[in-house]
């Protein structure tokens, strides 16, 4: 069951996030799921410590929050 969070906009990450994909995400101030989907789905798998167990448990948290990538161009690469 997802963590709701009281204030809307302000979902936390996943709590059982490893510590390496958390630090990542706080280097680039990201401290709730709606900032890491506007950050950026490319953006934040090429971080250090963002591994695939990582990606799948953010997408999964966000996936139950009714949360979703920014749209953003194509040919983002």
């Amino acid at each position: 069951m997802p963590h709701k969070s009281n204030w809307p906009g302000h979902t936390p990450l996943p709590k059982g996030l490893a510590a390496p994909a958390r630090r990542a995400l706080a280097h680039q101030g990201i401290e709730t799921l709606e900032q890491l989907a506007e950050f950026g789905e490319l953006k934040a798998s090429k971080l250090h410590g963002m591994g695939p167990v990582a990606i799948a448990q953010l997408e999964e948290a966000m996936e139950e929050s009714g949360i979703s990538y920014a749209a953003t161009g194509s040919g983002d690469a």
